[in-house]
């Protein structure tokens, strides 16, 4: 590449001498001839976003369960009863006059005769009222009552996470001019001039 650039730069100096010479008929030294040095190009290779970078809010929605649960519907009562008095009734030999020892006239045989005389108790039979069993309070008890209800549980609240996106890139090929074409003057070899 060197060689051909001091060969063109020689060239350029040296045409309007050679022109003259060669109108003027003398020898030649060497000769040229111009020609077109094609551009130069390079392949490079680039890396291009096609997709930015982002990111979005994942939402998982809250996780429920049912189960069975027991619940007090009516709690454990105590109530009374009254229990009437019993009452009987029993007869019973009361005393009304102790037996005792007295005197007394009596008619025998038509004459007044006083006797000592002895007079048996005397009872009489008198109807109580006795109580058997006085008056009470019973206490009654009625059970707690309970029912099943089916409850809503939540096993696990709802949720959310971000999720990020990385961006995307892709690889393009481009071809970039690294010379430009360009004219240069290139020795030839032709009869009666000299390389």
């Amino acid at each position: 590449m060197r060689h051909r650039f001091w060969s063109a730069a020689v060239a350029l100096v040296l045409t309007p001498v050679l022109s003259s010479s060669v109108v003027a008929g003398g020898q030649a030294l060497s000769c040229y001839e111009q020609a077109t040095v094609p551009a130069v190009y390079r392949t490079v290779h680039q890396k291009v976003l096609v997709q930015p970078a982002s990111s979005y809010v994942v939402q998982k929605p809250a996780v429920y369960s049912y189960r069975t649960k027991r619940v007090l519907v009516q709690a454990e009562r105590v109530s009374y009863r009254q229990t009437p008095a019993v009452y009987q009734t029993r007869q019973s030999q009361v005393l009304v006059q102790p037996a005792s020892v007295g005197w007394e006239y009596r008619m025998i045989k038509g004459r007044k005769i006083l006797c000592k005389v002895q007079h048996p108790a005397v009872y009489r039979t008198v109807s109580q009222k006795v109580l058997v069993q006085p008056a009470s309070k019973v206490a009654v008890r009625q059970p707690a009552i309970y029912s099943s209800v089916r409850e809503k549980v939540l096993v696990q609240p709802a949720t959310s996470h971000r999720v990020h996106k990385p961006a995307v890139y892709r690889t393009v090929s481009r071809q970039v001019l690294v010379q430009p074409a360009q004219t240069v003057w290139k020795p030839v070899r032709v009869r009666g001039c000299r390389y």
